[in-house]
């Protein structure tokens, strides 16, 4: 290897590809391109080394032959999605890139080991297009190690739903206000919780006379598979448009939980502001201070 020159394109490769990648050297080397190319350079190689063990030579391109999307071959994609310019993998097979780590405006190349000698013409015409754009080379080895710091962006799982988030936030609430009721007791007030299929009826009564009315429904004006929130006994009709505020279920990025966005926040004696997001024990505390809180101004 000559520690001072500069190459077109430097090349790694699996195991499986190694014969196949040799084909590919060979015709591109007889096309004129300079390849840094050796016979240890393996994905292996390349992604087990820090950046003082690996080549300082600068390079046009580097060059991944990428037939799984294991860590290294996901580390030369995400670098692509970022905008690293130096880094062209090479697609082997029929492997597609992942949704989450597809470039939209790049044109992918693509290995066919019987035809070595198109995936030859086309990185020869990507190298040309690079000089003639005046495009500096950069060190290999900043390119690999760079390539290989990028983290996955945190996505959503794909694992979520938020209609199982909206079930398990019906019964967490039931339980809690069901659990909570008799401590009303002590300041002369009854609560009830009458718990449905889609609907949770919460009631506060004082000598028979109802004095604060809680329903939480499954679904309303936010969608489906929001919670719906109505204050005061004016909803004979389940299906009715009544909202104090809903609350849809979300993944949150920052915790990598699931959350609620709560909207028109109302039912908590608020104006109507942006959405805030409550875990589900905060929403309960929320709204258990409410209630305790129009029960306190009926008790004066």
């Amino acid at each position: 290897m000559k520690e001072n020159a500069a190459y077109d394109v430097a090349v790694s490769f699996t195991e499986q590809s190694r014969s196949a990648v040799g084909e590919v050297v060979e015709t591109s080397r007889q096309r004129g391109l300079t390849v840094l190319h050796g016979p240890d350079q393996t994905h292996e190689w390349w992604g087990h080394k820090d950046q003082g063990d690996l080549p300082a030579t600068p390079v046009r391109f580097f060059l991944p032959f990428v037939s799984t999307v294991d860590d290294f071959g996901a580390a030369m994609l995400r670098a692509v999605k970022n905008g690293d310019e130096h880094v062209l993998p090479v697609l082997v097979g029929e492997l597609t890139v992942p949704a989450e780590l597809l470039h939209p405006h790049v044109s992918y190349l693509r290995f066919d080991p019987a035809r070595p000698d198109l995936l030859t013409d086309a990185l020869a015409a990507r190298v040309e297009a690079a000089e003639s754009a005046g495009a500096e080379q950069a060190s290999i080895a900043e390119v690999v190690t760079g390539a290989r710091r990028l983290t996955c962006s945190p996505a959503v799982p794909a694992t979520f739903s938020r209609y199982a988030e909206q079930d398990a936030t019906l019964r967490y609430l039931g339980d809690q206000l069901t659990a909570a009721m008799p401590g009303l007791e002590r300041s002369g007030f009854v609560g009830t919780v009458h718990r449905g299929v889609s609907r949770i009826s919460v009631r506060v009564e004082q000598a028979g006379d109802t004095v604060y009315s809680l329903d939480i429904q499954r679904g309303g004006i936010g969608g489906d598979e929001t919670v719906n929130f109505v204050v005061g006994r004016h909803q004979a009709d389940t299906g009715s448009g009544c909202s104090n505020g809903w609350a849809l279920p979300v993944y949150s990025i920052e915790t990598g939980t699931a959350v609620l966005e709560l909207h028109d926040f109302s039912v908590l004696g608020r104006s109507t502001g942006e959405p805030r997001v409550y875990r589900r024990e905060d929403l309960f505390a929320a709204l258990w201070q409410r209630i305790n809180t129009v029960v306190a101004a009926v008790a004066r």
